[in-house]
C-alpha cells in the first residue's frame, strides 16, 4: 500500500497516477486542518488524514511517496526508513515506468531556462517532447497524458533527487551550485550531494568546467565554460574574424550575435543546451533558430516596463543569492546607468555577503522588504557600501520608493534572492504583483509603460 505524503501539486499528480494504474493508496498531509474535500471527491477510494498518520495505517504501508516539500530527515519519515519501508518521490515512480529517453537538468540557477531550451531544440528537430518535472507539468502527468512522447526533458530539484534512485538519462546536467536551501541542508556539501544524484545513471554527464567530483570520473561527460574549448568534447566560446561563436572543441557552431538574449549567463545556458542535445545529433541551424527566438521565461530578468528611460526588470524567480548575483552582474555590465536593486523575502538561512561586491559595482540604491530584510541590510551595511540601503515592510512600498529615486538610464531590478512565502503564494504570484504594481503606478500618473 502506498502512502502519498504531501497533497500539493505533486501529491495530486501521484494520486492520479496511482488511481490510473489501479494501485491502492492512503493520502496524508502534515498540515493540520488541510481541506482535502476536493481531493476526496476526486479519489473516493482513498483514505485521507492530516497532521499525524493514523496508527491503524502503519501496518498497511509498504512504500511512502514523499512530496519534495517534505524533508527526508523528518522524524516520522526516518521511522519508516528504519523499518525498511521504501521512501520514494514522484520522479522515482516516473523512472520505473518510463520507456523512452530522458534528459534531466538540475542546478541552483538556470535550470528552468535550460530545460525549456532543450525542449524547444528537440521539438524543432522533429521530436515529440514532454517537458516538465519541477517546471510546469509534473512528470507523472506527462507520463499519463494522451501524447506519445519520444523523449522527456525534466527539470529536477535537489528535493526531488533525494528520493530518486533508478532514473536512467540519456544526458543530464548539474548546471551550477550556489548557496540555497540552507534551512534544509547542513552545509553546501550536503546540498551538492543531493544534486549529484542527477548523474547516478546517465549516458552523458554535462557539467560546468570547474566541477570536479567522483560522480563524473567514470562517466562519459562534456564540460562547458565561457572560454575557448581546449578539447574536442568541450563546449565553449571561440573568437573568429566574423565574431564570437558558441563552439564545440574549438569548432564554431552558432554566432553569439544571433542570440536574442545577450549576456554571459545566456551563453552558458545555450552551451548547456547544445551539450545536452548531443546524443540526438541536432544540426547547429536548429540551435541558432531556437536562440534567435527565445526571449526568456516569465519572472526571469523579464522587462515589464520602460518609461522615462528607466527599465523595470522582474526577476522574481531569483530566489537565491546566486541567481540575484547573476542578474546583477549580467544587467549591470551592459548598462550606462545604475541599478536600483529590490530584494527581500524569506532568506532560507542563506549568507548574503556575496552580493556586496556587485552592490558596490553596480547599484545606486538597495531597497529591501519582507521577513528577512533586516538580515540582508545588516550583512550589506557591515561592508559599508557606497549605495544607500533602505528597508520597507512590503514590496509595494519598495516599488514606490524605487520609482521616486530612479534616474534616466537606470534599471530597477527586482531580484529578491529570497523565497516568497512570507507575503506571496509563490514566486510567480510575487512577480505578477510586482508587474501589476509597477504598471499601475505609471497608469495612475498617466504615463505610458513602454517606450518605442
Amino acid at each position: 500500500m502506498y502512502l502519498v505524503a504531501g497533497l500539493g501539486v505533486t501529491g495530486h499528480s501521484v494520486l492520479q497516477y496511482l488511481q490510473l494504474n489501479k494501485e491502492k493508496a492512503l493520502a496524508f498531509d502534515t498540515r493540520e486542518g488541510f481541506d482535502f474535500s476536493g481531493l476526496k471527491a476526486q479519489f473516493p477510494d482513498v483514505d485521507f488524514a492530516t497532521g499525524q498518520i493514523p496508527k491503524k495505517w502503519l501496518s498497511k504501508i509498504t512504500t511512502v511517496v514523499l512530496s519534495p516539500g517534505i524533508c527526508v530527515r523528518e522524524p516520522w519519515v526516518q521511522s519508516f526508513m528504519a523499518k525498511g519501508i521504501q521512501i520514494v518521490g514522484d520522479i522515482e515512480l516516473f523512472a520505473r515506468a518510463v520507456g523512452v529517453p530522458v534528459v534531466a537538468i538540475t542546478g541552483s540557477n538556470g535550470k528552468s531556462t535550460v530545460t525549456t531550451l532543450v525542449g524547444m531544440a528537440l521539438e524543432e528537430a522533429g521530436y515529440s517532447v514532454g517537458v516538465g518535472g519541477n517546471i510546469g507539468v509534473p512528470a507523472l502527468d506527462l507520463l499519463s497524458d494522451d501524447n506519445e512522447y519520444e523523449v522527456y526533458v525534466l527539470e529536477l530539484s535537489s528535493f526531488q533527487l533525494e528520493t530518486t534512485y533508478s532514473l536512467h538519462t540519456i544526458s543530464s546536467a548539474l548546471l551550477n551550485l550556489s548557496e540555497d536551501h540552507m534551512d534544509r541542508y547542513d552545509d553546501m556539501n550536503a546540498y551538492l550531494q543531493a544534486k549529484l544524484n542527477v548523474y547516478n545513471d546517465t549516458a552523458l554527464a554535462v557539467c560546468p568546467f570547474d566541477l570536479e567530483c567522483d560522480a563524473l570520473r567514470l562517466k562519459h561527460h562534456r564540460k562547458f565554460a565561457l572560454c575557448r574549448s581546449k578539447h574536442f568534447d568541450e563546449y565553449g566560446v571561440v573568437e573568429t574574424r566574423k565574431g564570437n561563436y558558441l563552439a564545440r572543441g574549438g569548432t564554431p557552431l552558432v554566432s553569439i550575435e544571433c542570440m536574442f538574449l545577450q549576456g554571459k549567463h545566456h551563453q552558458l545556458n545555450a552551451l548547456s543546451m547544445m551539450a545536452l542535445c548531443e546524443p540526438f545529433r541536432i544540426p547547429p541551424k536548429v540551435f541558432e533558430s531556437v536562440l534567435r527566438r527565445f526571449k526568456g521565461l516569465p519572472h526571469r530578468t523579464q522587462e515589464v516596463a520602460h518609461q522615462n528611460s528607466i527599465r523595470w526588470i522582474n526577476d522574481s524567480k531569483g530566489t537565491n543569492v546566486g541567481a540575484t548575483l547573476t542578474a546583477m552582474e549580467s544587467i549591470g555590465s551592459q548598462m550606462d546607468g545604475k541599478l536600483l536593486l529590490i530584494s527581500g523575502g524569506v532568506g532560507k538561512e542563506a549568507e548574503f555577503e556575496a552580493l556586496a561586491p556587485a552592490v558596490e559595482a553596480f547599484c545606486s540604491q538597495v531597497v529591501l522588504f519582507g521577513a528577512d530584510r533586516g538580515v540582508i541590510a545588516k550583512t550589506l551595511l557591515e561592508k559599508q557600501p557606497s549605495a544607500p540601503v533602505t528597508e520597507f515592510e512590503t514590496l509595494k512600498e519598495a516599488i514606490d520608493f524605487a520609482h521616486d529615486h530612479a534616474q534616466s538610464g537606470d534599471v530597477v531590478l527586482f531580484s529578491p534572492a529570497c523565497a516568497s512565502f512570507d507575503q506571496f503564494k509563490n514566486y510567480e504570484h510575487r512577480g505578477e504583483c510586482f508587474t501589476r504594481w509597477v504598471n499601475d503606478l505609471y497608469a495612475k500618473k498617466g504615463e505610458s509603460q513602454h517606450e518605442g
